[in-house]
């Protein structure tokens, strides 16, 4: 796996700007956030970070829990 891996693609971005914008709305800290889509709060880090993270389900939950939906697109990280 290299660096290039890491580095957000334009959909994880968006997601990631999403996600981290409905946080803030919601007021929610990173720690109740992950309490609530019961994940690790790196999973909520990651997903703000906009750095892919394997468990498609846990972007889920947190999607869910902010009442953000993936508008019918699941999320998989492109880049090779």
């Amino acid at each position: 796996m290299s660096d290039q891996d890491d580095e957000p693609t334009a959909l994880n971005a968006a997601i990631a700007a999403q996600i981290h914008a409905a946080r803030l709305r919601g007021a929610y800290s990173i720690e109740t956030l992950s309490a609530l889509a019961q994940v690790d709060p790196e999973a909520i880090v990651r997903l703000e970070n906009g750095a892919p993270i394997a468990d498609v389900g846990a972007r889920d939950r947190v999607m869910d829990v902010l009442g953000l939906h993936p508008d019918g697109h699941r999320y998989r990280n492109t880049d090779r």
